[in-house]
């Protein structure tokens, strides 16, 4: 079971160190997903990539449960895991902020606004949303009183988190001030960014999951955002 343990957390912690390096690559204007392409060169770097937050029924879980054995011995043992909890728990509330941002590009607020959501899996092509952080994106969003417009190909006609599932992607784009891509899933791995250019006039797109090129959606009038895409902030 340690062995288990060991590997998960291990893996939760080396998503939050780079989740917190895409937050400082994005104040410094530096594209964390060149930094990674490059690092990869080094054959000893295992590359992780920025997210949403960490989901599923092991990684949180596991962290958790090697700190809760650890508080009974110390408090001060694995104080890295902790941190690593605290930031891949606050993605969420950072995807709704870089959200937030593109808005007042525009000079608009996000109250009353109509959003697109694609994915709410806890991982690409699975079926699953245990712990997702689609969840609290969601929660977070119906906070600020928003149209929510889902769509996830493994939950079609399904309603999810109090939401009905759109039954396609154009679905939840159309009359959407704005979309976030939350969960990669193949299905949105050749995305027409046309759709979006054409769906509304100046489009907001926030992407969670590194898929999207930048320089693609800039030059089709789209406000981009994305996770440790700090040249595009």
């Amino acid at each position: 079971n340690a062995v288990k343990l060991t590997t998960n957390v291990f893996r939760d912690v080396n998503i939050a160190f780079v989740n917190e390096l895409a937050l400082l690559f994005e104040k410094l204007g530096i594209d964390t997903y060149t930094v990674i392409d490059a690092a990869k060169r080094k054959y000893n770097f295992q590359p992780h990539f920025p997210g949403p937050g960490v989901g599923g029924p092991c990684l949180p879980v596991n962290s958790y449960q090697y700190l809760n054995s650890s508080k009974k011995i110390d408090q001060n043992f694995l104080k890295i895991v902790q941190e690593a909890r605290r930031i891949n728990e606050n993605m969420p509330q950072h995807v709704v902020d870089l959200l937030v941002n593109a808005f007042s590009e525009l000079n608009k607020q996000l109250d009353n606004s109509t959003i697109g959501l694609l994915g709410i899996s806890y991982k690409p092509n699975v079926r699953d949303v245990q712990i997702a952080p689609s969840e609290d994106i969601i929660k977070l969003l119906n906070a600020k009183n928003v149209k929510l417009k889902i769509f996830d190909p493994y939950f079609m006609s399904e309603t999810v988190f109090g939401h009905k599932i759109e039954n396609s992607i154009s679905d939840a784009i159309i009359d959407s001030d704005a979309v976030i891509i939350i969960t990669g899933h193949k299905e949105f791995e050749e995305l027409n960014l046309e759709t979006f250019s054409n769906s509304r006039n100046k489009p907001i797109l926030v992407d969670c999951t590194g898929k999207i090129n930048p320089k693609d959606a800039k030059s089709r009038g789209i406000i981009f955002r994305g996770i440790g895409r700090g040249d595009y902030i």
